[in-house]
């Protein structure tokens, strides 16, 4: 499993589900802040825990720091764990 750096040091994080709208979101949110980092969590299933460790609840989410923002939330998290 990918262990991600610590919320507090880590660029901006962006957690989705892999749909078109996630991806236009995650293409648009890329542009605007360079730094971000874009986990696909369908690709990638095994950092849904570590999502949920961050507070994510809702897809897709903008992690920045220890804030969690939801991004026109339409997925739970659950919905790629299980």
């Amino acid at each position: 499993m990918t262990q991600l750096p610590s919320p507090s040091t880590d660029a901006p994080i962006l957690y989705h589900d892999g749909c078109r709208l996630c991806l236009d979101i995650a293409l648009t949110l890329g542009a605007a802040i360079p730094s971000l980092r874009v986990v696909d969590l369908c690709l990638h299933p095994g950092l849904a825990p570590q999502a949920k460790e961050r507070g994510v609840t809702e897809l897709p989410s903008l992690v920045i720091g220890t804030k969690v923002l939801p991004v026109a939330p339409h997925s739970d998290l659950a919905h790629v764990q299980a």
